[in-house]
């Protein structure tokens, strides 16, 4: 796999050089396929903490994908944490089994799948060509 951005403490990505913190400044707000490719969608987050000048809304486009796997959460106790990302990461393809685990790797390998779990245990797991991350003021 290929991307535009790298993984910075499985919690944030760097673009460009800036540090976009997705655990604490944007929500989960969707995801799509369409043909051979699938978006994920997070827009920013309302909050004090959340910087004024921060990204409205972020896309990470996944491009000729080859592999997809989601798991559904369980929201009966904390239902706000239904599109709380819990990390990112990298993770190698040969291991599928495991999908709770985050891996300390900011680029990933060749065949590698990128893993998105959320706070509430929904996760989704995807290999691809390219990823990339759009952003948008």
């Amino acid at each position: 796999m290929k991307t535009n951005f790298e993984i910075e403490e499985n919690y944030a990505v760097k673009l460009n050089g800036i540090h976009i913190d997705l655990h604490n400044n944007f929500i989960f707000n969707g995801i799509a396929e369409f043909n051979n490719d699938v978006r994920i969608e997070f827009i920013k987050s309302i909050g004090d903490w959340v910087r004024e000048n921060e990204f409205e809304k972020l896309t990470f486009l996944h491009q000729n994908v080859t592999f997809i796997n989601s798991a559904d959460g369980d929201n009966s106790e904390f239902s706000e944490d239904e599109n709380i990302l819990n990390g990112i990461s990298f993770f190698p393809d040969s291991i599928r089994e495991i999908n709770e685990g985050l891996m300390d790797q900011s680029k990933p390998n060749e065949n590698d799948d990128i893993l998105y779990p959320l706070e509430n245990g929904k996760m989704f797991r995807i290999n691809c060509e390219r990823t990339e991350l759009i952003a948008e003021k």
